[in-house]
């Protein structure tokens, strides 16, 4: 088992990349929030992953939105009373949007294909282009593009990872993993993406079943006779480690930019 390579992180490394002191990583434990990929029983050292290091980012996010370490722990594991806990939301101030927003992705039922107008914000992505076979594979690649990212240091905490299909063909997975980061990186990975007006489906199972939305909003782009600027995109709304083995309830937004 690999403790020190390129795969796993240690606290301090974790602390650095993400500006989350290494107290606050422990509280996360001690609430049952988080769950280091390896520890030490002797020696107490513990190691993360890139899915830590994805969890620790969507805490920090819940609570710069104003939710306490109770109430992002009601978000993650209450699934009876979310209508509750909207509503709580929605007496907050703009600066809640976003999680707003996400309760609402939240409540996308199974086989749910309605389609939807939305924005896709304007970013900066740390970028790596990949053929894949299958949807585990696809996976590895993304993992590897974040663990590559998170090395820069320059990673952004608030926007989504996600991957652009760079060809037309349903059955081949050509992915460009992008990593959101922050505007300062400059390196070759560096893309640039304009805030662009888009359609999209909220899709809710396993990532083997997002072709289906994505056939489902191809064709209402055909019936439509709607223009696209640009490739279909998984955005990663809720998936692992946050929704743990239970793969029926990952959330991915899958969305392609139009023309305004």
């Amino acid at each position: 088992m690999k403790k020190h390579g390129e795969e796993l992180f240690q606290i301090g490394e974790v602390s650095k990349i993400l500006g989350v002191t290494r107290k606050a990583i422990l509280v996360y434990e001690e609430m049952g929030l988080l769950t280091p990929a390896v520890k030490d029983e002797g020696s107490g050292y513990r190691y993360y992953s890139a899915d830590n290091m994805t969890q620790i980012r969507s805490i920090r996010s819940l609570q710069m939105l104003g939710l306490s370490l109770k109430e992002i722990a009601a978000y993650y594991y209450d699934t009876e009373n979310i209508d509750t806990y909207l509503q709580n939301l929605m007496e907050l101030r703009a600066a809640l949007d976003r999680n707003i927003q996400m309760l609402q992705v939240r409540s996308a039922k199974r086989g749910d294909l309605t389609v939807h107008r939305t924005s896709l914000p304007q970013q900066v992505c740390y970028c790596r282009r990949y053929p894949c076979k299958d949807t585990l594979e696809a996976a590895n690649k993304l993992r590897d593009t974040y663990i590559a990212a998170a090395r820069t240091g320059k990673m952004s905490m608030l926007s989504r990872m996600f991957t652009m299909r760079m060809t037309q063909q349903p059955d081949v997975l050509d992915l460009m993993c992008c990593i959101p980061v922050d505007s300062s990186f400059d390196g070759p990975e560096r893309m640039e993406f304009a805030e662009t007006p888009a359609l999209c489906i909220y899709y809710r199972g396993p990532y083997e079943g997002t072709s289906t939305a994505i056939q489902a909003l191809a064709q209402y782009i055909k019936e439509n006779n709607i223009e696209t600027t640009g490739p279909f995109r998984s955005i990663y709304l809720e998936g692992p480690p946050s929704r743990g083995e239970n793969s029926g309830d990952y959330i991915t937004e899958i969305a392609v930019p139009i023309k305004a």
